[in-house]
């Protein structure tokens, strides 16, 4: 092999070389791009299931886990693992169910979220929509879980509570506390007294107002704060009761019970001094008879 040859041969393998190598970069770099396609679709899938929203009752817990299921498993294996999740999930239900007759809270809708996640830390954000009694409510807080060497940390990082203002404006003052402190447990824990106290004050309304239809009425309906008692014959004569339901930033509830009076001049003439009285001796009544059959003596006591 003359020189000119020896520089041909070493041209084409040098040249063979860097398209070997040229070659090698780019398969290197497609494989790059795929494996992080691939990580941000396992990222986005994992969101994806996570932000599925749970309805819970009519069976929908079921149909979103078995969707979730369906194109990972065939044939007989995927029918065992349809039965067993219908069978936790049934369990799971009826779990709900009974703490819901026991805490009265009835979560409707739950969706969770994950804003973070690594070895040592996962962030997410969940949404609680439901109701306790007539309460309606939605929450929003984020949920931090660190692992500090063998122990599990978990704080809530951020609490939103939105409800009725308007209607439940008692809760205002509280749920801006509980939002402060971040205290879920005691939103919940309050929120179940506050309605037992709430639905306490609508059977007591409704049940004078259907026992002296004639004389009781609720300009609010039976949820609201006021009953009026009007004497059916003396026109302009008229006590109203106030009952409110006071709720401390700790969660302390206390029932108001108030009497305001309203009575014509020629009323006031014949005893200005018990009508003027009267708040402070329906407060005594309370205290002796309680709620019920002290709104029943004033209500007799107007109907003569």
């Amino acid at each position: 092999m003359d020189f000119s040859q020896k520089i041909k041969t070493n041209y084409r393998g040098q040249t063979v070389t860097r398209m070997t190598k040229n070659l090698e970069h780019f398969y290197e770099a497609q494989i790059k791009v795929l494996q992080e396609e691939i990580a941000a679709l396992q990222g986005q899938q994992d969101n994806n299931e996570r932000e599925i929203t749970m309805h819970l009752g009519g069976g929908r817990m079921q149909d979103a886990l078995l969707v979730m299921t369906d194109h990972q498993e065939t044939g007989k294996s995927q029918r065992d693992i349809k039965a067993h999740l219908k069978t936790e999930i049934k369990e799971m239900e009826e779990d709900l169910i009974r703490q819901t007759k026991m805490n009265g809270i009835v979560l409707a809708n739950c969706r969770v979220k994950t804003m973070e996640k690594s070895n040592k830390k996962l962030v997410q954000q969940h949404r609680l929509t439901g109701h306790c009694s007539s309460i309606d409510f939605m929450v929003e807080f984020e949920l931090t879980d660190v692992q500090e060497d063998t122990t599990l940390v978990r704080t809530i990082t951020d609490l939103n509570i939105i409800m009725d203002s308007t209607e439940f404006k008692d809760l205002s003052t509280f749920v801006s506390g509980a939002e402060d402190k971040r205290d879920l447990l005691l939103f919940f824990r309050t929120v179940r007294r506050f309605s037992d106290r709430c639905e306490d004050r609508r059977r007591t309304f409704q049940h004078f107002q259907e026992k002296y239809p004639c004389v009781v009425s609720l300009p609010g309906g039976c949820r609201a704060e006021v009953m009026l008692i009007q004497s059916p014959k003396l026109a302009g004569c008229a006590l109203t009761i106030y009952w409110s339901i006071e709720v401390t930033s700790e969660g302390v509830i206390t029932p108001k019970i108030d009497l305001v009076t309203k009575m014509p001049e020629k009323v006031l003439q014949l005893d200005r001094k018990v009508v003027e009285n009267a708040p402070d001796s329906f407060q005594s009544l309370l205290r002796i008879l309680g709620v019920e059959a002290s709104i029943d003596t004033i209500i007799q006591a107007v109907s003569v």
